[in-house]
């Protein structure tokens, strides 16, 4: 019998110690605890982000050290990222030299019959028959950012239909978005691919694309099961396992690939600074990246009811989330009001004093960051 739970105990403490591991590993990938160089070079080692305000911004907040908006504004104005449909369909903020990469694997190719289908809803009426003579009204006005407002001044396309078309245009590569100059606000501008990134979008092999996308998820997000991946681009299985099996991996427990060239980094990983306070803003790309049932590593699985907005078949869009030391300890959502910003805080546990210290100061750097002229938390 003493050996029994000699043998039980030093299974848990393997155990404990893998799952810290994984979750320490999952952090420093992503970039958490303000590990990043800077904003340019974070959209590659994660990706990208949520082009939505002010969630976009807040990821790389809670990445880079003394980052402020004009560091946001520049990936704009310097064409270092691209606003783009990606994964699962939801628009991203992604680096300029692997967006159209991206497209490529995970939105289906400009011609395919799905565009159709989708565009001929009548909730998204563009008729087939009227699409190729509106597209090139559009790209003709388009040389330079503009609302959908302003392009609804200039052409005879009908209301209800201009939205879904500039819609259908982006998802075909056609147009790209430019954020607005506001963090807090998300009326965006429409430009041409060609007058923005200087070229069209020319589609690589899909599932070349795919198998690439996969290796980047992996070095991103790992360690991760074929299921996560599938969850986090859409795809169907077949193509999520296919992609995946391109990769040299090791399983480092049931189901969870690991690069092999990070094997090394992976056993000697060290876990977040003690009292390590991380505060990330709805669909953060970390809350986002792995299927409901694969987010063991930074929340208690009793916890994401509280964490995630119609949890269900699809897992839910995931909510701001407090970390400590890389677990999720509350759940958060902004609120402006003229210039004063609410934080709803909802929290899973009292916190300590040094950690409820941390969480306001963080929460006021967001509130600066943000333009707010007050803070409060409910």
């Amino acid at each position: 019998m003493h050996s029994l739970r000699k043998t039980l105990r030093s299974l848990h403490k393997n155990f404990t110690a893998m799952a810290t591991s994984i979750t320490s590993f999952s952090y420093n990938r992503q970039r958490l605890g303000k590990q990043g160089k800077n904003a340019s070079q974070v959209l590659k080692d994660i990706v990208g982000v949520y082009s939505w305000h002010p969630s976009g911004p807040l990821s790389l907040l809670a990445r880079v050290k003394g980052f402020k908006t004009s560091d946001f504004y520049n990936l704009d104005a310097q064409k270092l990222a691209y606003r783009v449909p990606a994964m699962r369909l939801s628009n991203y903020m992604l680096p300029a030299e692997t967006t159209f990469k991206i497209m490529s694997a995970v939105v289906p190719l400009p011609n395919d019959p799905t565009w159709e289908k989708r565009y001929s809803n009548p909730a998204r009426i563009v008729p087939q028959e009227e699409y190729s003579e509106w597209k090139e009204t559009i790209l003709k006005l388009t040389i330079k950012p503009l609302e959908a407002s302003d392009i609804r001044k200039f052409t005879v396309i009908p209301d209800q239909s201009l939205k879904p078309l500039l819609n259908r245009m982006a998802f075909e590569g056609e147009l790209l978005r430019v954020g607005s100059q506001s963090l807090r606000s998300n009326i965006i501008k429409y430009i041409s691919t060609k007058s923005f990134a200087g070229n069209t979008y020319k589609p690589i092999e899909p599932d070349t694309a795919l198998a690439w996308l996969a290796g980047e998820y992996l070095r991103a997000f790992g360690p991760v099961r074929v299921k996560d991946f599938q969850w986090w681009t859409a795809v169907n299985a077949p193509r999520a396992k296919a992609a995946m099996a391109m990769h040299d991996t090791v399983e480092t427990e049931k189901g969870l690939l690991l690069l092999k060239a990070d094997v090394k980094e992976f056993e000697s990983i060290e876990s977040p600074p003690k009292d390590c306070i991380d505060i990330i803003p709805q669909w953060d790309s970390y809350t986002m990246g792995y299927a409901p049932d694969g987010r063991q590593r930074f929340i208690n699985p009793d916890m994401q009811v509280h964490a995630y907005g119609n949890i269900g078949a699809t897992g839910g869009n995931g909510l701001g989330l407090v970390l400590l030391n890389g677990y999720a300890i509350a759940v958060w959502e902004p609120k402006f009001t003229g210039d004063n910003l609410k934080i709803k805080l909802n929290l899973f546990e009292k916190p300590g004093a040094v950690t409820h210290e941390k969480m306001i100061n963080g929460f006021n750097e967001i509130g600066a960051f943000l333009g707010a002229k007050k803070v409060s938390i409910v």
